[in-house]
């Protein structure tokens, strides 16, 4: 069933703006610099715009926009240098507490970590998603999403223990 030009923009702008938070959680914590998430998102959507005719399932439409979100993260991480950014500093919200994508010493102990082991742990804790729902997105089985996260949890707890001892704050 082909869609309006109308309809098909308004379809894909009610899924994106719902999204475009957590997608660009997403992006910061696996690129680790707001800029290159930014790029990402603005690239991810682009993308996704064009081949938002091939979504035939719109209760897929979630896994399908972060699959891309994430190949494009991938492809800008390849592009840039892997300097790490200065000046992002800690910023405290009103609940008294930092948000993951703005907490340095998180952002640079992700880097630490296979593309594959902090693409899981970002959807898992940035945006929350289940195990089978990583697992759908990443098109990899429930196991394996769970042995990332196992290995990437002792990874990141020995970095920021690590970093705790050196004095990052």
């Amino acid at each position: 069933m082909a869609r309006t030009d109308t309809a098909r923009r308004e379809a894909f702008a009610a899924l994106f703006s719902q999204m475009a938070p957590r997608l660009y959680r997403t992006a910061v914590g696996i690129l680790g610099n707001p800029h290159d998430a930014a790029d990402a998102l603005q690239e991810a959507g682009l993308k996704a715009f064009r081949y938002f005719d091939s979504l035939t399932d719109p209760v897929a439409g979630p896994a399908w926009l972060n699959r891309i979100l994430i190949n494009t993260c991938y492809d800008v991480g390849r592009r840039r240098s892997r300097a790490i950014p200065t000046g992002l500093g800690i910023v405290e919200s009103p609940g008294g507490y930092t948000t993951p994508e703005t907490d340095w010493a998180l952002l640079v102990a992700l880097q630490v970590l296979s593309p594959e082991q902090r693409t899981t742990v970002v959807l898992r804790f940035f945006q929350d998603l289940t195990i089978p729902q990583i697992a759908q997105v990443m098109a990899v089985p429930e196991g394996t999403v769970k042995s990332r996260l196992h290995a990437s949890m002792a990874k990141l707890r020995a970095a920021l223990t690590s970093s705790e001892k050196e004095g990052v704050q």
